[in-house]
């Protein structure tokens, strides 16, 4: 048997243990929490560790309020709730952005609007207007208000919202303004350079769109307007694929359905570029998604190696011209030894 001395030795030996496996979990979550945020500013002051960033005192942007395994490598949702309830009790509405999931609103006392907008996409015109008539009457409401958006990673998505806000309430006049303020709110440049803003072109067209609906439109949806696709142009093509375009396919996305697909591309000869012509194309309104895929090139957002989205109301002399730093994916430096400097995309038009 063992002495009263030698069995408490034993269990506190055995208390010391768990009490190191407990440490060691806690600080691999944090860690991970840390790894997965990457540079994005954090809040870790009082208490608290979140992916969570105050772009003004009155918005917050913040990684998704996670429960279940998520909640190890993003803000734990009871976290983020503690946090919100003890800085700005009563005083606070929450903005998800994500399409693909939720939570239980009752986390944050049922102040909770969804905006479904999907990963690496834009809004449409009519959900940011909708978007910033609610922020505005809840700002109005209260002096103390305050408004904390998020999507995924907090970034994209919610940056695109924070700034259509910030040109909505007069903060900044230009969308080109509040995208780089957004960007270095967002960034830690003490862990990292890379940029945690707005990434997407499309998704700053669409907050240049917002600047443009504020101050020209009065904060209402620009004249309807639809066109026939005509043609498609695809600039510098050499180098892409089979380099003649005859492995391209693009589809064409309006209001989540697809309205056009085809394989009929054409070599432009001598020009390096080809043409793809549409016999009776679709004729398309609103907000327009356009994407090009192949299974020989590199893929990137949306499972595609280029695409971007537009609306039609903001189309001028039939043409839209996207360079390589206007597509979404070839925007990345890292593809650039595939998409040339002059790599781009016309989109031609006509009357319906």
């Amino acid at each position: 048997d063992l002495s009263l001395p030698a069995k408490s030795r034993e269990v506190g030996n055995a208390l010391e243990a768990v009490s190191l496996v407990i440490s060691f979990f806690f600080l691999f979550d944090v860690l991970l929490r840390v790894y997965v945020s990457e540079n994005k500013r954090r809040y870790q002051k009082d208490g608290f560790d979140l992916d969570l960033t105050y772009v003004t005192d009155r918005v917050i942007a913040m990684s998704f309020p996670s429960s279940g395994k998520q909640s190890f490598y993003r803000n734990p949702i009871k976290e983020v709730a503690r946090f919100l309830d003890t800085k700005h009790e009563g005083h606070y509405k929450v903005y998800n952005l994500c399409s693909e999931k939720g939570y239980d609103p009752q986390f944050f006392h049922y102040r909770v609007e969804r905006i479904f907008i999907g990963d690496h996409n834009v809004p449409s015109l009519d959900d940011m207007l909708k978007y910033t008539a609610s922020v505005r009457e809840w700002m109005a409401a209260d002096s103390k208000n305050i408004i904390a958006i998020h999507c995924k990673g907090g970034k994209g998505r919610t940056g695109t919202m924070v700034c259509t806000w910030l040109i909505d309430s007069d903060q900044f006049e230009s969308a080109q303004d509040s995208l780089e303020y957004f960007g270095e709110r967002r960034t830690d440049k003490s862990q990292s350079c890379k940029f945690q803003g707005v990434e997407t072109p499309s998704q700053s067209r669409y907050v240049g769109y917002y600047e443009i609906m504020k101050n020209k439109f009065n904060r209402q949806l620009p004249p309807p307007k639809s066109l026939r696709i005509k043609s498609i142009r695809i600039h510098s093509i050499a180098g892409v694929g089979k380099g003649d375009g005859s492995d391209l396919k693009v589809k064409i996305i309006v209001r989540k359905e697809q309205v056009f697909e085809c394989v009929c591309v054409f070599p432009d000869v001598g020009s390096n570029a080809v043409v793809i012509s549409l016999q009776n194309g679709p004729v398309v309104d609103g907000d327009v998604k356009v994407m090009f895929d192949s299974s020989g090139i590199p893929k990137g957002y949306e499972d595609v190696p280029f695409f971007f989205w537009f609306n039609t109301s903001f189309i001028v002399d039939d043409k839209l011209f996207l360079a390589r730093d206007e597509l979404d994916n070839p925007h990345k430096a890292k593809t650039w030894n595939l998409y040339k400097e002059d790599f781009g995309v016309t989109m031609y038009f006509s009357e319906p």
